[in-house]
């Protein structure tokens, strides 16, 4: 392998590498962190997924009207460590009710909020340490 081979390939690890961290995005870019709105609903699905779990539920609006939402948990690997807490894959249920205290998504009317705090059939699920009862 001469020089410019080399040089090559270097410089190609070092994009293949720097694209997994530019591709995360971070929770600022995406949600109102300044904000907090609660929300009530009932939960359609629950995907205790990689990289972020996510809950989707239904909320009526005073008009009567459906408006399906969606919020994002913790990423995947943190939500694992606080299955401690009572976090699995059987934690939500179709039908529960929920109510969610979350930051609004920045696109006005978006359907999607970011968790901070989650009760499900009016039991809080941690989604840290300090949410936990003694």
């Amino acid at each position: 392998m001469n020089i410019v081979q080399a040089r090559i390939l270097a410089a190609g690890l070092l994009l293949g590498a720097a694209l997994p961290a530019m591709a995360h995005h971070g929770t600022s870019v995406t949600y109102d962190t300044s904000k907090t709105i609660v929300v009530e609903g009932t939960v359609t699905e629950w995907a205790f997924t990689f990289p972020h779990s996510q809950i989707y539920f239904d909320v009526t609006g005073t008009d009567g009207k459906v408006a399906h939402w969606g919020t994002e948990l913790a990423p995947s690997p943190t939500m694992m460590r606080n299955l401690k807490l009572g976090w699995g894959r059987d934690s939500i249920k179709p039908g529960d009710k929920l109510k969610l205290t979350c930051n609004p998504h920045r696109v006005a009317g978006a359907t999607a909020c970011l968790s901070k705090e989650i009760v499900i059939n009016g039991k809080l699920m941690p989604l840290n340490e300090a949410q936990v009862k003694p």
